[in-house]
């Protein structure tokens, strides 16, 4: 399982969904990433589930074009047989950023062996 692969990759395809006139596809392939049981912490402290992230991105298709996504500080916080944890920092090329820590459970059934569990989303001005 390649964790730094896996987070670069969900936010690529993150930034081509909100950034671009992607296929369907791309966000089916975005949110089957996710766990069922995946919560967000966002930037505002409000927590919210997958169906919440699914109806808010459904409709945010190119809501950001040319949107990039950017991660550095990658740091593995603690990776055990079932669990991981990381954290991150996230630039965004409209001039936002995050500090982001996640939690991924390990899936042989994934692309990188991982699926996302639950991210914490801090405001950065880094």
């Amino acid at each position: 399982m390649n964790v730094l692969a896996e987070v670069e990759q969900l936010h690529a395809d993150l930034a081509d969904w909100l950034g671009t006139e992607a296929d369907a596809e791309l966000l089916e392939r975005f949110l089957a990433a996710q766990s069922p049981d995946f919560t967000l912490v966002d930037i505002e402290g409000r927590v919210s589930g997958l169906a919440a992230l699914t109806e808010a991105l459904a409709g945010a298709r190119n809501a950001a074009p040319g949107l990039r996504i950017t991660i550095s500080d990658f740091h593995i916080v603690v990776q055990t047989s079932e669990v991981v944890v990381c954290r991150f920092h996230e630039q965004h090329s409209i001039g936002t950023s995050r500090r982001v820590t996640a939690v991924l459970l390990p899936d042989a059934s994934t692309r990188n062996g991982l699926r996302w569990l639950s991210v914490h989303e801090t405001a950065s001005s880094q």
